[in-house]
């Protein structure tokens, strides 16, 4: 949101957001409201951060193509997790960080159609986005290399493929299927605790591997603390998501994360631990 803040700034742009039902998802009718002629980037998450639910990427995209816009998703909790192809995506870019899937910090991908891209100017300068040079002009490099100025992040790039590649091997399908179980896991027996409320759509099918959640009478802070004292890592705080935390009416969560390496074994001491907390108050 914040890179959108500062291009509206400079740009005297208008951002207009689209309100989040009670159940977690995104209100498709009050995106028909907002979209217009005037309409330029419709930008989202493929996979929420906070909820877990799993935005249908295409149906966005096909909206908002029937005005013109451009659409930029936000894949960073969706690559890691789910298989993709963007033929049936569609969207115009798509955009993940190898930190999330295995892989190492300091790079990140970019995907985007190659007639976005060819229409789109180098905000950058340096070697190698650039064919030939001349006193008062250049010309730019081909694609994609217009677009990746200076000595590129060589040991990154060389850990990113090797994370792909892990990840491919195991398939992406295996990793969704299995990711899946332990959040439904999850989702089910959190919610059956009474004194925890659980944020996002009901349905695991409409969920990635992340579940948030809240204990009555405990901070968010406070209930990863005691977690963590179990030898349980969860994330606490507002998830880079204040708007959402507003909306759900609260300061924080708690939000536990699956991936390949978690088993169901470590989904029930999660349940277990956190049926208890509230006895240590």
């Amino acid at each position: 949101m914040i890179p959108w803040q500062m291009a509206a700034r400079r740009q005297g742009l208008r951002l207009a957001a689209v309100p989040v039902t009670g159940g977690g998802l995104l209100d498709l009718d009050a995106l028909d409201h907002l979209l217009t002629e005037r309409t330029r980037v419709v930008a989202f998450a493929h996979v929420s951060n906070v909820l877990g639910t799993i935005n249908p990427v295409t149906e966005i995209v096909r909206r908002a193509r029937r005005v013109g816009a451009m659409t930029v998703v936000d894949g960073a909790q969706a690559a890691p997790h789910l298989p993709l192809d963007m033929s049936v995506l569609e969207c115009d870019f798509y955009a993940f960080s190898p930190h999330k899937m295995l892989g190492p910090t300091g790079i990140g991908v970019l995907y985007g159609r190659r007639e976005r891209l060819e229409r789109l100017e180098p905000t950058r300068g340096g070697s190698e986005m650039i064919k030939e040079v001349w006193i008062d002009r250049a010309q730019w490099n081909d694609l994609p290399w217009r677009f990746e100025p200076g000595t590129p992040a060589i040991a990154e790039a060389v850990g990113l493929t090797a994370a792909i590649e892990y990840l491919e091997k195991l398939g992406m399908e295996r990793v969704a299927e299995h990711e899946q179980a332990l959040a439904r896991r999850a989702l089910d027996g959190l919610a059956a605790i009474p004194s925890v409320r659980v944020f996002g759509p009901p349905s695991s099918a409409a969920r990635g591997a992340v579940v948030a959640f809240a204990v009555d009478g405990l901070h968010p802070h406070d209930v990863a603390a005691l977690l963590d004292a179990e030898g349980i890592a969860v994330r606490a705080g507002h998830h880079c998501a204040m708007p959402l935390m507003r909306r759900l009416g609260v300061v924080g969560t708690s939000r536990a994360s699956f991936s390949v390496f978690n088993s169901p074994d470590e989904v029930e001491r999660l349940l277990t631990a956190v049926a208890g907390l509230r006895a240590q108050l």
